[in-house]
């Protein structure tokens, strides 16, 4: 049996809505932002695991789990800095009149071991969070993006963390 005209104009449509959507869905996917140096008198923000907001590093802590237990991040984890473009508001980190790197690092209590600052060179280039890094088992802290420059107009930008212990 064959089938029926208007079968046929409905399997041409869906085919060919099918052939339209599938390049628009890998192109998106596919959108890459070439890095862009660091450079004086920019405007930027910075992301952890690809967020402004709400980011989370998760952490391997096993065994019991107190108030003060640290842990390792896992492997993975990204931390970036993108650029803005003017007009912005003050919430965005500002590179000032020199700076051509900036540092990311977490605030942690007095009483932690510094870790070293991811380096940043370029925008739109993830970095991975070291594994190496020691960090509490839970809650939440600041990472801090800061341009690396004398000019009294550079501007930090803070973005609040969250841990959580993928082994509870």
């Amino acid at each position: 049996m064959r089938p029926s005209p208007t079968r046929r104009l409905a399997l041409a449509a869906t085919l060919a809505l099918g052939a339209a959507v599938l390049p628009a869905a890998t192109a998106a996917n596919a959108a890459v932002q070439d890095p862009i140096p660091i450079g004086p008198n920019m405007y930027f923000y910075g992301l952890v695991n690809g967020k402004s907001a709400d980011a989370v590093i998760q952490v391997a802590c096993p065994g019991p789990v107190g108030p003060s237990s640290t842990g390792h991040p896992l492997d993975g984890q990204t931390a970036e800095v993108r650029s803005v473009v003017p007009p912005v508001s003050s919430m965005y980190g500002y590179t000032g009149s020199s700076a051509r790197q900036i540092d990311a690092g977490l605030t942690l209590p007095s009483s932690a071991m510094a870790d070293p600052p991811i380096v940043f060179t370029s925008f739109f280039a993830p970095a991975k969070i070291p594994t190496t890094w020691t960090v509490p088992c839970g809650g939440s802290t600041t990472m801090t993006f800061v341009p690396l420059s004398s000019s009294t107009t550079a501007r930090s930008y803070t973005l609040t963390v969250s841990f959580v212990n993928i082994a509870v």
